[in-house]
């Protein structure tokens, strides 16, 4: 008994049940393939949806986002310390201002050379103070004066001015470049 199938194939029943075993011999291999693939996809998905101790997936991740806000909290007390701590260094010294000199200006002279010097600390608001330390052979006198808003309501020295300068430019570029 032929088909008209198989006649316009050109193919005998043999071959085409054969043929057929081969293809469904391939498609049950698939299917197990196919088959394991799920199994191990459905136990991953149970683990996930009970979780490891049998905890549901909704209490996971209302504990995790309990721990978002907890690490917000933490994160705005961290900024308010921030805050505070900038305020404290903006009111420290940060400035400085320091200029040797020869307070006699002798030149060769065994009196000490370069001991004087001038100090001038200020903060980020230039109030702050400038130090005069005089150094000769008698010893060594130290003069204080306060600094406001960068400007000093005593008269300085030149050596005091030059110290002041220097504080308030503190860690800009110098130009070499006139």
């Amino acid at each position: 008994m032929e088909s008209r199938i198989l006649s316009f194939l050109n193919m005998d029943f043999d071959v085409f049940m054969i043929g057929t075993c081969i293809v469904m011999a391939v498609l049950l291999i698939a299917l197990f393939f196919l088959l394991l693939d799920y199994l191990r996809l459905r136990k991953r998905y149970m683990e996930f949806m009970t979780g490891e101790s049998g905890k549901s997936l909704e209490y996971t991740i209302y504990k995790r986002f309990r721990e978002i806000d907890e690490l917000k909290a933490g994160q705005k007390d961290n900024d308010d310390q921030i805050a505070i701590i900038y305020e404290k260094v903006r009111k420290c010294y940060s400035k400085i201002g320091i200029h040797r000199y020869d307070a006699f200006n002798v030149e060769n002279s065994v009196s000490g050379g370069n001991m004087s010097f001038v100090l001038t600390l200020l903060n980020d608001a230039n109030d702050g103070f400038i130090l005069n330390t005089i150094h000769n052979r008698a010893g060594c006198h130290v003069y204080m004066k306060e600094v406001t808003n960068g400007e000093c309501s005593i008269a300085l020295a030149e050596e005091e001015k030059i110290s002041l300068e220097k504080a308030l430019h503190y860690g800009e570029k110098v130009s070499t470049v006139e």
